[in-house]
C-alpha cells in the first residue's frame, strides 16, 4: 500500500478514475525534471505466458516520461504531457511474485513547447525491465 503523499495535487491525482487507476498506476513522486510511479501486480496484469504484459511497461513509461518535463509548483495544476512519441526496449520479463515495478523518468532536454525525456521499468530487486525514450508536450489545462 501507498502512503499519502505531501502534495495533495499528487493524492487527488492517484485517486482519480480513468485509465492510471484502472491498471493500478500510483504517482510515487513528481518534480521539475523527475517522476517515478509504481504498480501493484495483480493476475490482471498477466499475459497468456504468466508472465507481466509489455503494454503495462510502456504504459507506466508513457505516463512517468510525460510527467517529467510538465511539473509546476504549488499552487498552479498538475498536467502529464502529452506523448508525441515514445521508444521502448524490453529487456527481461517481471512475473506476479515480484510484487510491483516500479518506474522511473527524467527530463533530458527541450524547451517551453516540446521535451525530451528517458527512463526505466525496475523491478523491487533493481533490476531494468524495460528503458524508454521519447518526445513530449508539456502538460497544460484543456481549454474550455
Amino acid at each position: 500500500m501507498i502512503k499519502a503523499h505531501t502534495d495533495q495535487r499528487i493524492n487527488e491525482l492517484n485517486q482519480a478514475g480513468g485509465f492510471n487507476h484502472h491498471n493500478g498506476v500510483m504517482i510515487l513522486d513528481w518534480q521539475d525534471g523527475l517522476a517515478s510511479l509504481q504498480v501493484d501486480l495483480t493476475h490482471d496484469h498477466l499475459n497468456p505466458l504468466g508472465l507481466v504484459h509489455g503494454g503495462l511497461y510502456a504504459s507506466m513509461l508513457d505516463v512517468a516520461l510525460a510527467m517529467s518535463g510538465s511539473y509546476r509548483p504549488a499552487p498552479e495544476g498538475l498536467y502529464p504531457g502529452l506523448t508525441l512519441s515514445l521508444t521502448a526496449q524490453y529487456i527481461a520479463p517481471l512475473r506476479l511474485e515480484d510484487g510491483f515495478a516500479l518506474a522511473k523518468a527524467r527530463r533530458t532536454g527541450g524547451g517551453k513547447s516540446v521535451f525530451f525525456a528517458e527512463g526505466e521499468v525496475l523491478a523491487p530487486d533493481g533490476r531494468v525491465i524495460t528503458s524508454a525514450s521519447g518526445v513530449f508536450k508539456p502538460g497544460r489545462p484543456l481549454k474550455g
